[in-house]
């Protein structure tokens, strides 16, 4: 191995940094990676990815393009992409990567939610719901998938049940930002119903 390269234990660092929150970190590795090697499709992936989730939405979509531009078939990089667009504003862009993703992973059920979140958001409610439910069915603890859930049946009246997936938020070992965003919908609800 050559001094100061990035190694493939280098690369699971920078996911499990992702995993983790510490998008920087998991960025400076991952863009060291990709200078080393602009075709490693992985790198250019998980940079996407980490850029996405770090709210440098429009790097993301450079990576992410680059990387489905050597490789088209790579599901995770769709999906990063649809969110970067999501997160852009792009809807339609979304849309379709979200379904590139879909096609190429049927069963993943964070494709499922995401592309169901995006159709909700394009008006779409019955696909839009029907998916998010079935991200929830594939795994239950999915946490995102229980919030955007919870919203479904916010808006088809269904407080009790939306209560009882915002209380699983609440007291679960769910990320904080989810945890925080379902207390807040509690009290808010229960303002609402006395």
């Amino acid at each position: 191995m050559i001094d100061d390269g990035v190694s493939a234990q280098d690369l699971l660092a920078a996911n499990d940094m992702i995993a983790h929150g510490d998008y920087e970190g998991a960025v400076c590795l991952l863009e060291r990676a990709v200078a080393e090697d602009p075709t490693d499709c992985s790198a250019l992936t998980a940079l996407g990815i980490a850029f996405t989730e770090g709210g440098e939405h429009q790097k993301a979509v450079k990576a992410l393009e680059r990387a489905l531009a050597l490789q088209e078939t790579i599901p995770e990089a769709h999906e990063a992409l649809g969110c970067a667009y999501y997160r852009l504003g792009f809807l339609e862009k979304a849309e379709k990567a979200l379904k590139r993703a879909l096609e190429l992973a049927p069963q993943d059920g964070g494709v499922l939610r995401n592309l169901g979140v995006v159709l909700d958001r394009l008006g779409d409610f019955e696909e839009g719901s029907r998916m998010i439910e079935e991200a929830y069915r594939l795994n239950q603890f999915d946490y995102q998938a229980m919030y955007a859930l919870s919203s479904v049946r916010l808006r088809q009246g269904e407080l009790e049940s939306a209560m009882e997936l915002l209380d699983r938020i609440a007291t679960e070992d769910s990320p904080i930002n989810l945890k925080m965003l379902a207390i807040d919908h509690i009290q808010n609800l229960k303002r609402y119903l006395r």
